[in-house]
């Protein structure tokens, strides 16, 4: 009963997405919020700029003080990250802003750099503890007991500095929008077999969703109390303009090698 109900509310979800036949997908460690709207500065304090080596950029969400998680794509293979908190300009520097060059980052043992991008978190290490404000917070993470929660029919949201097109620049500031989360069962239909997986979540509303530059950053359920992250931006159909929905790491089935890599006591 339950898988059907699940079933048809993804089926009324993706009404407006293109029927299309499987899809190869791509863009790994690239992306965007695509229809996206401006944030206001403080919206997602959570929100990390992260440039590796001068040139890739990836979003990603402050866990502690002193570690930033993103995607592995994002850090396997670089040597420097300029991390920036506090701020909705992706180059312009606000007065809330806080920039720190982190040289140690950790990804999953088991990401893979071929094909398709699995385990696909990693955490960046800072070498101070960033300064606490309105405009720089840490955001929840999913406790234990909701590990076997897989959030269908929620609204989340995603931000990030990725381009609002496929034919756009990167944004220059934080974009927003809100997704609905779908079905794996539903999600695989629009990709190739087996490339949806137990660890995958996949959300998405018409033409919004995940585009290059906004790889490794948060999707989020917003609360009273802030921000929960559910998913790490992972993965896109090649076009982002296709409305395809967009692949995260699940939160939860990695959050045992989260909390410990980033010596998070969680309950």
């Amino acid at each position: 009963m339950a898988t059907r109900s699940h079933c048809a509310l993804a089926a009324a979800l993706l009404v407006a997405m293109a029927a299309t036949s499987t899809q190869s997908p791509h863009g790994e460690g690239e992306g965007r919020v695509v229809d996206g709207r401006p944030s206001a500065l403080g919206q997602f304090p959570h929100q990390a700029v992260v440039l590796a080596d001068g040139q890739y950029l990836c979003g990603g969400s402050l866990i502690t003080r002193t570690a930033v998680l993103t995607g592995a794509f994002c850090t396997v293979g670089r040597k420097k990250f300029t991390i920036k908190l506090g701020s909705i300009h992706r180059d312009k520097n606000e007065s809330t802003s806080w920039i720190v060059v982190a040289h140690w980052a950790a990804a999953h043992l088991d990401y893979k750099t071929e094909g398709y991008l699995s385990h696909n978190v990693a955490v960046i290490f800072l070498p101070e503890k960033a300064p606490l404000s309105s405009y720089i917070a840490l955001v929840t993470l999913p406790s234990f007991s909701e590990v076997n929660e897989t959030f269908v029919g929620k609204r989340a949201l995603i931000s990030g500095w990725g381009r609002k097109g496929d034919f756009e620049d990167h944004s220059e500031t934080l974009q927003y929008n809100e997704v609905t989360v779908i079905p794996n069962a539903v999600c695989e239909q629009k990709y190739e077999p087996g490339f949806i997986l137990e660890s995958t979540l996949c959300a998405g509303n018409e033409n919004r969703g995940i585009c290059s530059g906004d790889h490794g950053g948060p999707l989020v359920l917003k609360s009273k109390d802030g921000y929960k992250q559910i998913g790490i931006a992972s993965f896109y159909y090649e076009k982002c303009e296709v409305p395809l929905p967009g692949g995260y790491s699940r939160v939860t089935y990695f959050l045992d090698w989260i909390t410990r890599t980033a010596q998070i006591n969680v309950t």
